[in-house]
């Protein structure tokens, strides 16, 4: 049940990414990219996540506009491939791009507060092999 839920769900992030790209006109949603697909176990409900590249769309209008777009994509899903049931559509922000990037820059911090020179690390990794 596990491999048939993963499959299912990257087959639902590759064709939602290409109804968006290929059929949707909006421009809110033209610098959208899907970076995953949960199903629930019932398989009603997909939460979508996506990152933007917009910087001419703000946040909540690139939400609002694949928002709007859901039940066009509800209805392309349903064309293109064969369930008994075909989820409703749920898109939401992925933060983690964003967590992952603080963390580097808290890293970062660290480091520098600390004095530490990534090439110095690099250095004292090969003395001691």
């Amino acid at each position: 049940m596990i491999d048939r839920m993963d499959r299912l769900q990257k087959m639902l992030k590759r064709e939602i990414s290409v109804i968006l790209q290929s059929e949707i006109e909006d421009p809110r949603v033209s610098h959208v990219t899907i970076t995953r697909v949960e199903l629930t176990r019932d398989l009603r409900l997909a939460k979508v996540f996506y990152i933007t590249s917009s910087e001419e769309h703000s946040a909540e209008e690139v939400g609002k506009g694949l928002k709007s777009s859901g039940g066009f994509v509800r209805r392309e899903l349903a064309e293109r491939i064969t369930l008994k049931y075909i989820p409703r559509i749920s898109f939401r922000p992925d933060r983690r791009a964003e967590r992952a990037e603080s963390m580097n820059n808290l890293f970062s911090k660290i480091e520098e507060e600390l004095g530490i020179d990534a090439a110095e690390e690099e250095g004292n990794g090969d003395e001691q092999g």
